[in-house]
């Protein structure tokens, strides 16, 4: 299955979480493979997200209050310009598929998770 890189940052995170619980070991080499194969598309939409912020020379500020992140651009021009077409280029990285991910978890059926950590994973369950 291809995701989108929005998809594996979403699925990795929840990998995460499933890689600290007590699983048989099967299961548990199945989550580490596929935490293996997420980290490989997710760092490489990390090393062009950085080149995009160092392209545009954007500093990402901390959130206010409201949860708005504060943007500086030093590059000429016009600063809304340059702050959309950053946004658009990174809206067009997080919805770039990457490679297919041929890899199944096989879940017990004596566990007990949160649906949130296990809905960017269904792709990958069988239970």
């Amino acid at each position: 299955m291809k995701l989108t890189n929005k998809q594996a940052i979403e699925a990795q995170q929840s990998i995460s979480a499933l890689s600290i619980l007590n699983l048989p070991i099967k299961t548990s080499l199945e989550i580490a493979y596929l935490a293996n194969e997420l980290e490989k598309q997710v760092q490489a939409c990390v090393r062009v997200r950085d080149v995009l912020i160092k392209n545009y020379k954007i500093k990402v500020g901390i959130a206010d209050a409201d949860g708005q992140v504060t943007f500086t651009t030093l590059t000429e021009g016009d600063k809304a310009i340059a702050i959309q077409e950053f946004t658009n280029k990174i809206n067009e990285l997080m919805d770039a598929e990457g490679e297919d991910i041929s890899l199944n978890v096989h879940l017990p059926d004596n566990i007990s998770i949160e649906p949130g950590v296990l809905k960017p994973l269904l792709a990958f369950l069988i239970c």
